[in-house]
């Protein structure tokens, strides 16, 4: 080898910068996986030390999911709207607006006799497409009268609170038809050893001393979560307008000059995001069969923060579905968590405001890579 082909002292020095870039890139990437897994390792250790109890049973999985699924939905939202380079403050208020829309007009159904079934569908229905009004009000604000999103969306969620309040009077909506609590709190198999498997109810033969031995297995709310994740999934990464979000958040000027409608795609992803807070909001409902105006005020920010851990940009452009599942699953786990190890629950926003600063500081540190 000749003095021309040994590697200078500058070269050798850029090319081992690039490979720890390249290197603590791809950590930025895969540590909201190292992250969970670790909550997840902390806490199995935690409660068989404290309580000697089995964190990661089937029961805590999915008491986990079920945690999940409030979180996920509203966060799911957030994902294309900072994709978008936006964010909505909103989708929390949304949420209680939904719950109790729902249940009122379940309320005034079941009140003059309607078919319990009709009256649940007929609420759930309302509960869900009422949220359109404040996401598209939400759109076109910052769309159209080019309102900051923090403003117009924090804006729009205390007008959908007071109208929340407003309709309930400031009281639980109770006095809900049969049926609406199974659905909320019912599971999509019931596995009765020796006896087979039943679907959506328990086997009829069964009697009370019986529900031991009787295994319930993935929720409703929790099924109704993979489907709806599953749609925007799709619409994210399978679909033009999906592409367009992306476009939109990595350059506002190029995306108009590009030729993509900016304003309507801007509106659609606010009314998508209505419309998820509106499912939240039933399926809130369902689980507690009651509507309440509050029911939704602590899970706007922590679905900003699954949205953040799961490696979204706050400056837009970049963000996924699967990071977000893995941010909404990483905080259900903490507040599970916090419950089997008996710990008051005023620490899970300790936790959780901690792992969102580490996570603002990873996306930080990988924009600079960069």
């Amino acid at each position: 080898m000749t003095a021309t082909d040994t590697p200078s002292r500058p070269e050798t020095m850029q090319r081992a910068a690039r490979t720890r870039a390249e290197t603590l890139s791809q950590i930025r990437k895969i540590w909201p996986w190292i992250f969970l897994a670790l909550m997840v390792v902390i806490f199995t250790v935690a409660a068989r030390v404290m309580n000697n109890t089995n964190f990661l049973n089937a029961s805590g999985i999915q008491s986990i999911l079920v945690y999940c699924t409030q979180i996920l939905l509203l966060a799911l939202g957030e994902t294309v709207i900072i994709i978008a380079a936006g964010i909505d403050l909103s989708v929390g208020y949304q949420l209680g607006l939904s719950s109790v829309v729902g249940a009122s007009i379940m309320q005034v159904l079941f009140a003059h006799s309607w078919n319990p079934i009709l009256t649940i569908t007929l609420g759930m229905l309302g509960g869900t497409l009422v949220c359109i009004v404040p996401g598209w009000i939400n759109g076109a604000l910052v769309a159209r009268v080019k309102v900051p999103p923090f403003i117009a969306t924090l804006g729009v969620g205390w007008a959908a609170f007071g109208t929340a309040l407003l309709i309930s009077g400031g009281y639980p909506v109770a006095q809900q038809p049969p049926y609406l609590g199974q659905i909320g709190n019912g599971y999509l198999l019931y596995v009765w050893p020796g006896h087979g498997v039943s679907f959506f109810t328990r086997h009829a033969m069964a009697t009370p001393a019986d529900l031991v031995s009787i295994t319930p297995l993935i929720p409703n709310v929790v099924l109704i979560t993979i489907v709806v994740t599953l749609v925007c999934w799709f619409i994210l990464s399978k679909t033009q307008f999906g592409q367009h979000v992306f476009a939109i958040g990595g350059g506002y000027e190029a995306s108009m000059r590009a030729g993509i409608p900016v304003r309507r795609a801007l509106i659609r992803v606010y009314v998508i995001a209505g419309i998820l807070a509106g499912i939240a909001g039933v399926l809130w409902a369902s689980r507690f069969s009651s509507g309440a105006a509050n029911a939704g005020v602590d899970t706007t920010l922590m679905s900003i923060a699954a949205v953040v851990i799961g490696g979204a940009s706050l400056f837009g452009g970049e963000g996924s579905i699967v990071g977000t599942i893995v941010g909404a699953l990483t905080i259900a786990t903490i507040q599970f968590g916090l419950v089997v190890l008996g710990l008051k629950p005023f620490y899970q926003y300790i936790v959780i405001g901690v792992v969102v600063i580490v996570a603002v500081i990873v996306d930080q540190f990988g924009r600079t890579l960069k």
